[in-house]
């Protein structure tokens, strides 16, 4: 999930070029300089309902099939059916939607209001084989997949590997409407500083990670807990270039700012200590993968 600023951040000065991306903050040290970071065209994320996603070899034929019978539902606009094929499948798209991030995690909502667009799609009935089917009961909001990113080969997902290091996310608020062109370009500037940098995109984060390193950089302790019927994993870093890495990025910041939490004494309220969001490791999505498939053997 997307942690908020709720608490406190500190703040870097950046140029005067990327006020269109990333508010104004203190130049960070080393490991936190941006630079001069570009923006995307499309970037601001749109969403739309995901009506349905086909699979098999004649899933753009049944799709706009799916899509002809949504334009001619009554309360429906004809021109905000689109048809998006991607590595998940082909899938049938109604409506443009933008998301109002508010203060609250819970309080969400999108302009224009989708829920009646959504009541009258999920309760669309078709014949199908003289069966009463239900085929969009299951639609619901999600980001459309437009963004193209231009540095593909930096993906985490692709990299090999075991650990690498998180130093940056990245997130959409009402200020900054850009989060994956952001996390790109950061890993941009930090290969121009000849870091080994990868950016991650999630459903609504935008990560970035330097280096990638062996499984042996971290030695690994697990010590069950037999009250409480836990296990517990500590974890030591014992490689050099590992080590160094975590020197040149102590932090994990939050849209180019220092996040910080705040302790407070319990009795009285006051703040009592600021603590900034360590960097922190992560398992590379391939070792992810190929340790589930060891898993599951």
């Amino acid at each position: 999930m997307r942690r908020r600023c709720s608490k406190t951040c500190g703040l870097f000065v950046l140029p005067a070029t990327l006020l269109v991306l990333l508010t104004a903050c203190e130049t960070p040290g080393g490991g936190g300089g941006f630079g001069q970071l570009g923006v995307h065209q499309g970037d601001e994320e749109i969403w739309a309902i995901n009506c349905l996603t086909l699979q098999g070899f004649q899933r753009l034929e049944n799709a706009q099939a799916y899509a002809a019978a949504l334009k001619k539902v009554a309360g429906l606009k004809p021109k905000l059916v689109q048809i998006i094929s991607d590595a998940d499948g082909t899938s049938v798209y109604y409506g443009r939607y933008r998301r109002i991030y508010g203060t609250d995690a819970n309080d969400e909502p999108y302009r224009p209001d989708p829920r009646t667009d959504l009541e009258t799609i999920r309760g669309l009935m078709m014949q199908l084989d003289g069966q009463n089917v239900w085929p969009f009961m299951l639609a619901s909001m999600e980001m459309l997949p437009t963004f193209q990113s231009e540095h593909p080969e930096w993906n985490l997902k692709d990299a090999t590997g075991y650990w690498a290091l998180h130093v940056g996310v990245f997130y959409n608020t009402e200020t900054l409407r850009s989060r994956r062109s952001a996390a790109e370009e950061y890993c941009r500037v930090l290969r121009n500083q000849g870091e080994e940098a990868y950016f991650h995109h999630g459903d609504v984060n935008s990560s970035v990670y330097v280096g990638t390193y062996p499984r042996g950089a971290v030695r690994e302790a697990r010590h069950e807990n037999p009250f409480a019927g836990t296990v517990e994993v500590t974890r030591q870093i014992v490689s050099k270039p590992l080590q160094e890495a975590q020197k040149r990025f102590p932090f994990s910041l939050h849209n180019g700012h220092k996040f910080y939490e705040i302790i407070r004494d319990r009795h009285t309220g006051k703040v009592r200590e600021r603590l900034p969001a360590p960097s922190f490791l992560v398992i590379v999505p391939r070792a992810q993968r190929e340790l589930g498939r060891f898993e599951e053997r």
